[in-house]
């Protein structure tokens, strides 16, 4: 299967399953496409795609997301990374939240086969109003690591992590965030920001950038990976 039928196929997954669960009031949904493609001189191509979920019932908030990234130069894969997170929060009142969490990361670049993460712990809000909140959160959990040339890392972390969601104005929104999963032998660490502005009705545009680092890495590969990327939006 060819890079571009492997992320198109996820993003139609995604599309249907969001649509499906998105028709009842408890559920929020939306999809992210950003494309650029050269010819010529030069031939590539590269895209990514984004799906974010989020639904409460009762006292649960559950936010699942689900991003992929992928380059081609001349027929030559040059990127390739998908990552899926769903992380559930259950209220203690206005304020306060118990929460779990897991993560599964696979960068065909990156020196791992995969990286899959799953934690617990506490969360608070710090500020929380009409138009703006934050909040952090801590924990502890289990990470596995499996390294392309077939060794296995398992090990406890320590997982800490903040969210800031903006309402600008009517139309514009920006939200950020920040993770990081400490462990002895290694740290990973995410940082996520994005600017959403609406065109029309349920369609916008967002700007965003993404930097994971992780503190040690198989010989032969860069410790951070960044992404800017400009993409089109439509929410459910």
């Amino acid at each position: 299967m060819t890079l571009q039928r492997k992320l198109m196929s996820g993003l139609i997954a995604a599309s249907i399953s969001t649509v499906t669960l998105a028709q009842d009031d408890p559920f929020e949904a939306s999809i992210a496409l950003g494309y650029v493609g050269t010819t010529g001189n030069t031939d590539t191509t590269a895209f990514n795609t984004e799906a974010l979920l989020k639904y409460q019932v009762m006292r649960w908030t559950h936010n699942a997301k689900f991003q992929a990234l992928g380059a081609q130069d001349t027929d030559v894969t040059t990127a390739e990374r998908y990552f899926l997170e769903e992380k559930s929060d259950f209220s203690l009142d206005e304020n306060q939240y118990l929460f779990g969490k897991g993560s599964y990361n696979k960068d065909r670049f990156s020196g791992y086969e995969y990286q899959a993460t799953v934690a617990t712990g506490y969360g608070r809000y710090l500020i929380r109003n009409a138009s703006f909140s934050l909040d952090g959160f801590g924990g502890v959990g289990y990470r596995q690591n499996d390294i392309v040339d077939g060794e296995n890392e398992g090990e406890g972390i320590i997982s800490v992590g903040q969210n800031i969601a903006w309402q600008i104005s009517q139309n514009s929104a920006l939200v950020q965030s920040f993770i990081s999963d400490i462990g002895e032998e290694l740290t990973v660490s995410r940082f996520e920001i994005g600017l959403q502005s609406n065109i029309i009705d349920r369609v916008a545009t967002k700007i965003a950038f993404q930097a994971r680092n992780t503190s040690e890495v198989p010989a032969g590969n860069k410790k951070t990976d960044t992404q800017t990327s400009v993409s089109l939006v439509y929410s459910f």
